[in-house]
């Protein structure tokens, strides 16, 4: 009995045993695939990472060409197809690439299909779609898993709006890289300014002048007295931080991203321009086009000057006497061969930089040779946008009270006095040369 009991015993557990067999290998199936699983989505994030940093790089390029072709700042026929267009798309295809992300996986959009910024054409789309090989789940039927990726920038202004990139020490009483002096105001309460001058007087406000501005950087230290004060005169004034003293010099922001006129196009043929009282319209004869004049002059009286779009090239003195009018959209004027301006107080300017193209923002550009200082004085009424670019020149601004300037300037030195103001800077484009592209989703 005790035997047949025994044997009944060992049966049931030999049974027993097979199935435990099978849990443990269903069990052993499932941990498996749990641990595919798991090994491949690790695998696939880390791809996703790299593919984003891809995606937002290839954005911020395609972005930063935004406007550009090959005649362009910034543009070059490795980043626009043969007709010079389309510049954006190919910088981010390249980016890319850059990136190894084979062009087939990208997908650059202007503007983007969706998204708070979707319908936009100041706004660079890439989708980045890549399948990743898997490493365990192909035992499962799993051969790839897609990673994706997306990143959308466009252009944002600088974070500076006047830079002095003259680093030579000013006198024991200035000026120094910026001289603020007599009731100067400087309203720059959304960008700030960079000083690459030296000595005690490299950032100097004197006299009642007073300034608003998100930042100062300067290489020297400052000297602030006589009534001046770091609180804007335009309600309502915020406060601006003290100066940070001690910088390191800055680069010029333009220098490798503006176009320079050729030799040829003023070595020969250029002439001598006065006008008096009367009403004239001059300029190149097509937007693209330029004209060249050793001097340009305008008397004193009440002449009216209509500038047709393009490319005014300076290779003497510009002077343009009090009661003169000068009216003109798309145009920039080039010194060179110590050449420079001088508009008198009094003066009414309505002037505007191009959009586009190869002057894009430039309205006043000066030869980085050229070392002629230049003078803006008054205007009893007038607007003028765009770049003041004078790498090496000392710019002067003064008893400009009703005149709007809704400039930046790149200046070797400024000089401020009388009732001159600087109002806030507003880019013409997303594209200016002095913007920069950043990510936004």
């Amino acid at each position: 009995m005790r035997n047949q009991v025994f044997l009944a015993a060992l049966r049931r557990a030999r049974s027993e045993n097979g199935q435990v067999l099978i849990i443990a290998a269903l069990c052993l199936t499932v941990l498996l695939g749990f641990v595919a699983f798991a090994t491949d989505v690790g695998m696939l994030l880390h791809e996703k990472r790299i593919l984003q940093t891809a995606a937002d790089s290839a954005a911020i390029a395609g972005a930063a060409q935004l406007g550009n072709a090959a005649s362009k700042p910034g543009g070059g026929a490795t980043h626009c197809n043969t007709n010079n267009d389309n510049c954006w798309y190919y910088a981010a295809l390249a980016d890319a690439a850059q990136n190894g992300v084979p062009t087939s996986a990208v997908t650059p959009k202007n503007p983007p299909s969706v998204g708070p910024n979707s319908g936009s054409s100041a706004y660079v789309e890439v989708i980045i779609t890549q399948p990743q090989p898997t490493f365990l789940a192909g035992l499962f039927g799993f051969s790839t898993m897609s990673a994706a990726a997306r990143a959308v920038a466009t252009n944002v202004p600088t974070t500076a709006c006047i830079w002095t990139l003259s680093s030579a020490a000013p006198g024991t009483n200035g000026p120094g890289g910026v001289d603020l002096t007599g009731g100067a105001d400087l309203d720059l309460p959304n960008c700030g300014i960079l000083d690459n001058a030296t000595g005690a007087f490299a950032f100097h406000m004197t006299g009642g002048t007073t300034l608003t501005a998100a930042s100062i950087g300067v290489s020297g230290t400052d000297t602030i007295h006589n009534g001046a004060d770091l609180n804007g005169a335009i309600a309502p004034a915020t406060p601006s931080p003290a100066p940070v003293t001690g910088m390191a010099t800055v680069s010029d922001p333009l220098a490798s991203v503006v176009t320079v006129p050729p030799a040829s196009d003023y070595s020969s043929g250029c002439t001598a321009q006065s006008y008096g009282t009367g009403n004239y319209t001059i300029g190149p004869s097509t937007p693209t086009g330029y004209v060249c004049y050793s001097s340009f002059t305008v008397s004193n009286g009440s002449p009216n000057i209509t500038l047709n779009p393009g490319l005014y090239i300076i290779t003497g003195s510009m002077n343009i006497g009090s009661g003169g009018t000068l009216t003109g959209s798309d145009v920039t004027f080039y010194f060179v061969n110590n050449g420079s301006f001088s508009l008198s107080n009094g003066v009414t300017a309505d002037l505007s930089a191009p959009t586009s193209g190869a002057y894009n923002g430039l309205l006043f550009y000066q030869a980085s040779s050229d070392t002629n200082a230049d003078s803006f004085v008054g205007g009893n009424s007038g607007t003028t946008n765009g770049i003041f670019y004078l790498p090496t020149a000392n710019l002067t601004l003064a008893n400009g009270t009703s005149a709007v300037f809704n400039v930046d300037i790149v200046v070797g030195s400024l000089s401020m006095s009388g009732a001159a103001t600087l109002r806030p800077y507003k880019p013409l484009i997303g594209a200016s040369p002095l913007s920069s592209a950043a990510l936004v989703e």
